[in-house]
């Protein structure tokens, strides 16, 4: 994923501990890990592959660009 980062400047990564925060984790859609969550979307699996999550983050920019 940080490796990914720059490719998506726009775009903040948080990180949550859901040992130290389950309910935050809950609340934002997570139900297995690794998760990533943007906006009302998430993105979860066992295994996440670079072109994977690279799709996930593409797909946020256009709707987020749709949007504006």
């Amino acid at each position: 994923m940080k490796k990914l980062l720059p490719e998506f400047p726009e775009m903040t990564v948080a990180e949550v501990d859901i040992v130290s925060h389950p309910a935050r984790a809950w609340q934002n859609g997570i139900r297995m890990i690794p998760a990533l969550v943007a906006g009302k979307k998430t993105l979860s699996g066992v295994y996440l592959g670079s072109s994977r999550i690279r799709e996930f983050l593409q797909d946020c920019r256009r709707e987020a660009a749709s949007a504006a």
